[in-house]
């Protein structure tokens, strides 16, 4: 086979043996599958879900037909409408993973579910197809999401395709020269803006969903006898050159390969924020703890920022508020509402004419910073009584990028909006952390599949 990226990255796949991983990659991927389970789950209720699954409910599997559970109903759809489904679900209480500006687990994990539908998988399989899928989408866009945003393409939308492609094709046991297609497929497949953080609207929910349906799809395809473009990455019309505007240094796409594991550095979100926002949570929440400034004791706020994070689209916005998806985008919404209340959570999201928070925005400046590295801050308050108290937060991927034992904290604050009893939960947790002893991933999907509170009609 011709030594293309498509290629390379195939070949990649392909070889990936479960006994190759090692012990902290096993546990980081293991890791990853609870959180994304965990919080599509305590997601499930939201309206995003209800919207995906009324829609897949149209197209429901005849009998005979191969289902696929969608998680946290008692709904089954076709493979690529649960894909889809999953994808929506598992991003939209968006407190997933991030590997740069990309949430590998909302695309990848959906895929991968639904190809073990198709193809029963154990555990070890299972783990394998993830990483694989994990390190695709990190090769893809680890050296080019900065090229691609600046454009207006979402990393999640344009490079999620070929994670779940990957996964999906290593689930399928898909040939060296069938991955090569379904990844070449998976580059005509991409697409997506970042126009609805800056218009505060829907789109971006179920772009995660799009791409992992037709990563899967994609897989699918090859499998079926489909071909794809050798050099449909690299070529001169290829993805990027339209997505990213170069050819340039496309080696370093394949060039870590089987050397260094980019899932370790997968981080998640202690907030149902954008991962832009993570920092200036934390930050202000170290700031009331130590110095519990009342709001009516603030007089203004400097909020300096890293200039990528600080300009991407919708986190400088400023309301007026009328939807999530404003507030999870917006760090002086962020930064005040935890001045103000002493705390984060998701129902946080929902208060847009919260006095308190409005009064708060008027008096914060953002600034975007050249000079700070990535997830670094300073906040800095200035009191009425001429005081100044400062937050420097300097940190990296590093401070997110917790293990099972962290995630296993989480848990227990997401447990009052999970659609699990703490016993089930339990169960879940159990099986994930064994997962590499289970022979049948449906002992996973079965846990999956909860009667939600309302019908999917609602």
């Amino acid at each position: 086979m011709e030594r293309t990226l498509s290629a390379e990255l195939a070949q990649f796949v392909a070889g990936l043996g479960y006994e190759a991983l090692p012990a902290q990659v096993i546990d980081k991927a293991k890791t990853c599958l609870l959180h994304g389970l965990a919080v599509g789950l305590a997601g499930s209720e939201l309206e995003y879900a209800h919207i995906a699954r009324r829609l897949v409910a149209l197209a429901e599997p005849g009998v005979g037909e191969v289902s696929a559970p969608v998680i946290g109903s008692s709904l089954r759809a076709s493979v690529a409408g649960a894909a889809f489904a999953n994808g929506v679900i598992l991003h939209g209480r968006v407190q997933e993973d991030t590997h740069g500006t990309a949430h590998p687990g909302t695309m990848i994990i959906p895929a991968l579910l639904a190809a073990s539908e198709l193809r029963p998988l154990d555990g070890r399989a299972f783990l394998t197809a993830l990483v694989a899928g994990y390190e695709v989408l990190a090769a893809v866009s680890r050296d080019f999401t900065a090229l691609t945003t600046p454009r207006g393409f979402r990393a999640s939308a344009i490079y999620g395709v070929f994670g779940a492609a990957a996964a999906a094709g290593k689930a399928l046991a898909l040939s060296e020269e069938q991955l090569a297609a379904a990844l070449g497929l998976a580059s005509a497949f991409a697409g997506g803006t970042t126009q609805s953080f800056a218009s505060g609207t829907m789109e971006w929910h179920f772009e995660n969903g799009v791409a992992a349906r037709n990563g899967l799809l994609a897989a699918l395809l090859a499998r079926e006898g489909a071909r794809a473009s050798a050099i449909a990455l690299e070529g001169p019309a290829g993805f990027y050159q339209a997505f990213a505007g170069t050819r340039e240094g496309l080696e370093r796409v394949v060039s870590h390969l089987g050397r260094t594991w980019e899932i370790l550095n997968v981080t998640f979100k202690p907030y149902p924020v954008c991962a832009f926002n993570q920092s200036p949570i934390t930050a202000a929440l170290e700031l009331v703890r130590a110095h519990g400034p009342r709001p009516e004791e603030i007089a203004r706020i400097e909020l300096e920022m890293n200039a990528y994070e600080a300009n991407y689209p919708g986190m400088a916005y400023t309301g007026p508020f009328t939807t999530v998806e404003q507030t999870q985008m917006s760090a002086p919404f962020c930064v005040a509402w935890t001045l103000a209340h002493r705390a984060f959570s998701f129902s946080a999201l929902t208060q847009f004419d919260d006095e308190a928070t409005r009064a708060l925005i008027s008096k914060l400046e953002m600034r975007a910073r050249q000079d700070l590295p990535p997830l670094s801050l300073r906040l800095t308050v200035h009191l009425v009584d001429g005081r100044t108290l400062e937050q420097e937060l300097q940190v990296d991927a590093s401070y997110y990028a917790w293990d099972f034992a962290r995630e296993l904290e989480l848990l227990k604050e997401l447990q009052p909006d999970l659609p699990l009893t703490p016993e089930a939960t339990q169960r879940l947790i159990e099986l994930i952390r064994s997962l590499e002893q289970c022979q049948d991933v449906h002992e996973l999907t079965r846990l999956l599949e909860i009667p939600a509170p309302s019908s999917v009609g609602s």
